[in-house]
């Protein structure tokens, strides 16, 4: 009977303390969002008297009770095609992290919106043929500068690239050849093969990682050919797969602390430059690409200024952020139900908590 007062309590006293941030990536008739679905989490937040705000407002001010903050991720043209007319209509702000590799200065024809999968797939092997990985599919800078000047839109970094790194050398698996990811694309140097072996991966940020030299893949996908394929056990095949490949340590680069520092560097200052030189704006705020976080980048990236992290992490936030771990709720495929609840929890500021830990 007590853990009911309890319960009542916490809901009463803690009710509109916390403070959700939801996240969005691509927004548009065939997305799992689309924006008849964000015009109603907008519209149900406007009649229920919510505040919003952009993340660089609440760095400097706090967030008072009764805020939600909307974030959207890497830049996709249908943010500002989609997204940003229903913001203006319903007067709310969000903040944009953008991917500034793929953003070109003006938009020549307009193209069908394609799913960002394969969006990124084209543009990354456009930048590995040509050296320009500009897509149409994403916003253009004099398309972000429209957004920004309406004072309802914040930009921020989100890296250069996007891009993953090997996390080690231990055998996952091996492609079918029909596997259509950027990522593997950037990695593997090209689209890769049946037989070609599967790493780990993580985001370029989070670890050193391994360079694999790229005469390497067709050198294992002639033996997956000719003697792994044939095994029947998957797990011998697999132990076998690891044998060669530390046979050929000479392929394998372990990055070190030192390059690591540079990789981050060079990635982190390009994308901040190209914001902080098309808008005019100061990029102080970092969002880590997938959500992969480390300490040691966090090291790094203050030395530039950076001074709140965003993460994937589910939960919610306080009046008063922690800079160092700014967690969002992401919405991928919420009816307006599973929307109002999230918020109803996240605003909680206990009840966010225990969501965070759970999630």
């Amino acid at each position: 009977m007590y853990w009911i007062f309890i319960f009542i309590f916490i809901l009463v006293i803690f009710h509109n303390h916390g403070i959700p941030i939801f996240l969005y990536h691509q927004v548009h008739p065939g997305s799992k969002v689309n924006p008849e679905l964000l015009e109603q989490h907008l519209l149900w937040l406007s009649k229920k008297g919510y505040h919003s705000m952009t993340l660089s407002e609440y760095m400097e001010e706090g967030a008072p009770k009764k805020t939600v903050l909307l974030t959207l991720d890497d830049g996709y043209y249908d943010n500002y095609k989609y997204v940003f007319p229903l913001l203006k209509k319903y007067k709310m702000k969000a903040t944009i992290f953008l991917n500034t590799l793929y953003i070109s200065e003006e938009r020549n024809k307009e193209e069908e919106i394609q799913e960002n999968g394969i969006a990124n797939q084209k543009a990354i092997l456009q930048y590995m043929k040509t050296g320009c990985g500009e897509s149409a599919q994403y916003m253009t800078w004099k398309e972000i500068r429209e957004m920004y000047q309406s004072g309802l839109i914040d930009f921020q970094a989100h890296s250069h690239k996007h891009m993953a790194v090997f996390a080690d050398n231990k055998l996952q698996g091996f492609f079918e050849g029909t596997e259509e990811d950027c990522t593997d694309t950037y990695l593997y140097q090209g689209k890769v093969k049946e037989g070609y072996p599967k790493f780990r991966k993580r985001g370029e940020y989070t670890l050193p990682g391994f360079q694999i030299q790229k005469e390497f893949f067709p050198i294992f996908e002639e033996y997956y050919h000719r003697v792994l394929k044939k095994l029947r056990n998957e797990k011998k095949r697999r132990e076998e797969g690891q044998r060669f490949i530390e046979k050929h340590s000479e392929y394998f680069h372990k990055v070190t602390e030192q390059e690591f520092e540079t990789r981050i560097t060079e990635d982190y200052l390009e994308n901040k430059r190209q914001i902080e030189a098309h808008l005019g704006n100061e990029v102080n705020c970092f969002c880590w690409p997938w959500g992969h976080r480390s300490w040691e980048a966090i090291k790094i990236l203050e030395t530039f200024g950076v001074k709140t992290f965003v993460t994937t992490k589910k939960g919610t936030n306080d009046q008063l952020p922690n800079l160092k771990m700014i967690k969002r709720i992401e919405l991928r495929n919420y009816s307006l139900k599973k929307f109002k609840w999230n918020v109803w929890i996240a605003s909680n500021l206990i009840l966010g908590k225990i969501y965070s830990l759970v999630s």
